[in-house]
């Protein structure tokens, strides 16, 4: 998720589906949400894909109105922030990239 560290999912998930199978596979909160920058941007790993089968799939994104994000995830910052428009915030889909990403 691109936009800030302070991430509140809510109800917000992302599926793909297997444009020829119709094999439908669901987002997992990340075990460890780690925080990086990627394009000059506050980036934070939250969700992850299990992708076994190469092929062309359709990004379905589940209640994206309920995702809450703030710029810092830092207490006193997070009080002075107000939550990013969703319509601001965007998502990349990498391959595995381990501990420490480096997305720029």
């Amino acid at each position: 998720m691109l936009g800030g560290f302070s991430v509140k999912l809510g109800q917000f998930s992302i599926s793909i589906r297997h444009k020829i199978t119709n094999k439908i596979i669901t987002s997992k909160k990340a075990f460890w949400p780690v925080q990086a920058y990627a394009f000059g941007k506050r980036a934070k790993r939250i969700l992850i894909l299990d992708v076994t089968e190469s092929g062309e799939y359709e990004v379905i994104f589940n209640n994206p109105k309920s995702v809450k994000v703030k710029k810092s995830n830092l207490l006193i910052l997070s009080l002075i922030y107000s939550f990013i428009s969703t319509d601001k915030l965007e998502v990349i889909i990498t391959k595995k990239l381990g501990t420490y990403p480096n997305l720029t």
